[in-house]
């Protein structure tokens, strides 16, 4: 533990302390933790709506009332991207002498400006048992309406990269006095209202200008956006990914290097879906054929370090260590974020904690699902597990351990059992370093509340 320690201190500690001293960073953190209440809120309800009984999700989905659970995710966590735009400008132009709300509303404006918003209807004839497919077009209706593909997780990237510039727009034409001055006498609310009204024309029109140029300029006009253009560089390099558990355990570390940093592990996982999904149906097909099933180890090792284990990045290990919590806040954090992460919601971890761009964490973000898909696959060889029954389909929100035992029985089970004590094993180290540190600063909070009620209490003797 002290040589580990020593080797966080000594490579990821002048990181830790750059972060904590930057700007940029200190507001990103508290810009994804004030969307703790909206991830924390919205998983009541996806839990209710996503139980892990499929009698339970069938009996909502026959009486119409889980496309209503739906919405209620697309509101809150499917609009994530549109919070932080607006949190990250606000925590970053608070810290200077500006209005930090007029920053928010800009960045979400300026935000939304970039996303595609025309979209075409089209009412065909008939329907297709494949595709590509040739159709008879009846007709067609356009509708403008804001993606969630992009207000959501796979907009967070850009979401970031738009608080941050139209925080810093914001700040540097107000130096420039380009705001209308008032006169004293119109109220303090109107005043504060129509001031900035030239400042936010002139961002609104670089924001549109660079809306133009993913539109049309030469090669980046075949992404089309600028959200296109960010999934699409990441995604191009992956294309020619096999799907192997060796891959599969590449890409899933790739995912959660991204998930850190900020970016959607969706980006990654649009690549390679197709390829679970084909490896799936072949399991199934040759499974109900009475014969070997093709994929296999690519689905034991795929389960094992899958978002089953408490969400992306095999977070259950953290929210076990969590348990042994000293410090006030993460055992505060335990309470709220236990049972969310047991049914593999884990956004209000990976922004309440946070997860999202701390030193502490990167390692375990980064060395789980190799860690985790190992274990599943030695543990597999060891016990000599060499079926399980595919067709057994879940809602995503059933704990991994669970969906191993019922597809597979006890040796399975036992695979998901060493599976999540590896993760335990993982997590463990860096989350007592991070609750040692919070308890020592929660001591030096309360030695000093103490010192101060010691100076006014003599301070009211004195008098």
């Amino acid at each position: 533990m002290k040589h580990l320690e020593r080797f966080i201190d000594k490579f990821l500690g002048p990181i830790a302390l750059y972060m904590s001293n930057s700007k940029f960073f200190s507001a990103l953190t508290e810009a994804f933790m004030r969307t703790t209440p909206i991830t924390l809120g919205a998983s009541v309800i996806m839990i209710i709506g996503n139980f892990p009984v499929p009698s339970w999700v069938a009996w909502l989905q026959k009486i119409g009332i889980y496309q209503e659970f739906v919405a209620a995710q697309g509101a809150t966590l499917d609009a994530l991207a549109i919070f932080v735009a607006f949190n990250f400008a606000y925590c970053f132009v608070k810290k200077t002498e500006y209005n930090p709300l007029a920053a928010g509303l800009l960045s979400v404006a300026s935000f939304l400006m970039l996303m595609p918003q025309s979209y075409v209807l089209y009412n065909v004839q008939g329907t297709a048992a494949q595709y590509p497919a040739e159709m008879t077009v009846n007709s067609m209706a356009s509708l403008s309406a804001f993606s969630q593909t992009y207000t959501g997780g796979g907009g967070l990237i850009v979401a970031i990269i738009v608080g941050y510039l139209a925080a810093q727009l914001y700040i540097f034409l107000n130096k420039k006095n380009l705001v209308i001055k008032l006169p004293d006498t119109v109220p303090t609310n109107v005043a504060e209202s129509l001031s900035p009204s030239i400042l936010f024309g002139a961002i609104f029109l670089i924001f549109f200008a660079i809306r133009l140029i993913f539109k049309y300029a030469p090669i980046l006009s075949s992404f089309g956006n600028i959200f296109q253009f960010i999934s699409g560089v990441i995604q191009i390099p992956l294309q020619d990914v096999v799907g192997t558990p060796v891959s599969l355990l590449l890409i899933l570390t790739l995912a959660n290097v991204f998930w850190y940093f900020g970016i959607h592990p969706q980006v990654v996982y649009s690549v390679v879906t197709p390829i679970v999904l084909a490896n799936s149906l072949a399991n199934i097909s040759a499974y109900t054929s009475g014969q070997a099933m093709p994929y296999f180890l690519f689905g034991v090792v795929g389960t094992a370090c899958s978002t089953g284990f408490g969400g992306q990045g095999g977070t259950i290990g953290l929210v076990i260590s969590m348990i042994q919590a000293k410090s006030k806040r993460y055992k505060e954090m335990f309470k709220l974020t236990a049972v969310p992460s047991i049914f593999n919601i884990n956004e209000p971890l990976i922004f309440g904690m946070p997860i999202m761009m701390n030193p502490i964490f990167f390692i375990p973000m980064l060395i789980g699902p190799v860690a985790m898909g190992l274990t599943g696959w030695g543990l597999q060889k060891l016990l000599n597990f060499t079926s399980y029954n595919p067709t057994l389909s879940l809602p995503w929100t059933t704990p991994a351990i669970l969906k191993m035992a019922l597809q597979g029985g006890w040796k399975y089970f036992v695979i998901g059992l060493g599976v999540m004590i590896i993760s335990t094993i993982i997590w463990y180290p860096f989350f007592k370093m991070a609750d040692s540190a919070e308890l020592e600063n929660e001591g030096v909070e309360a030695e000093k509340l103490k010192t101060e009620g010691i100076e006014i209490q003599a301070e009211q003797a004195a008098i």
